[in-house]
């Protein structure tokens, strides 16, 4: 392990052991928009102060994403000092030990279904894809907590309408977009037909910052 890694996977490991730091990771990972330390301070409650120093060794760490901001509302002369906004770090942090390359492993297999002139392999995912989500919803606690713990990020409308706020497959995507998200959608149709739900519901739906895949209301 290069030394590189090492000390940023102590940091992550650090960072996440501390009860406070993951409160409010916590509460900043959840946030659809980028969060102030105002409202990550009255999450965790603790003081703001104490919240933008365990903020900011969130973001050393790569775990947080930093960016500054006006507050909403306020704009031109006089409007303020632009705010430090936190949100989700989009590049991936993995800590694994002893280390492992499960990330170099997926991309390697996406590259090798992609050429694939035969579509064999890419059937064979989709299928692979679907009986895996049918078995995770047969065994599952129902639609939305499954669809979060494997890593969606679902986020219901007042309609019932579920977006996905993260990819789980997000860095193996930016190759092999069209692969990973046939493989998405699959995969969410075959955990509604899990849960006994209408696979139909599912739909290939791309947005910017967020999953390819939307589930309709019922």
């Amino acid at each position: 392990m290069s030394t590189k890694l090492s000390l940023q996977q102590d940091a992550v490991l650090k960072s996440l052991n501390d009860p406070v730091r993951r409160r409010l990771f916590e509460f900043i990972s959840q946030s659809p928009q980028p969060a102030g330390r105002d409202a990550a301070s009255k999450a965790a409650g603790i003081s703001r102060t104490l919240a933008a120093y365990h903020l900011d060794r969130l973001a050393s760490a790569g775990l947080l994403a930093v960016t500054f901001a006006r507050p909403e509302g306020k704009n031109g002369p006089g409007a303020g000092r632009t705010a430090k906004l936190y949100a989700l770090a989009q590049e991936e942090v993995a800590v694994s030990l002893p280390a492992r390359n499960y990330r170099l492993l997926g991309s390697l297999l996406a590259n090798a279904a992609s050429a694939d002139a035969s579509g064999v392999v890419l059937q064979a995912l989709r299928q692979a894809a679907r009986g895996e989500g049918q078995n995770l919803g047969q065994a599952g606690d129902g639609l939305v907590p499954l669809l979060d713990e494997l890593g969606y990020a679902p986020e219901a409308d007042e309609r019932g309408e579920i977006s996905m706020g993260n990819c789980p497959f997000h860095l193996v995507a930016q190759q092999q977009t069209e692969l990973v998200c046939s493989m998405n959608y699959e995969l969410v149709s075959g955990v509604l037909e899990g849960c006994q739900l209408d696979c139909s519901r599912a739909e290939l739906s791309p947005r910017p910052g967020r999953c390819c895949v939307v589930v309709h209301p019922q």
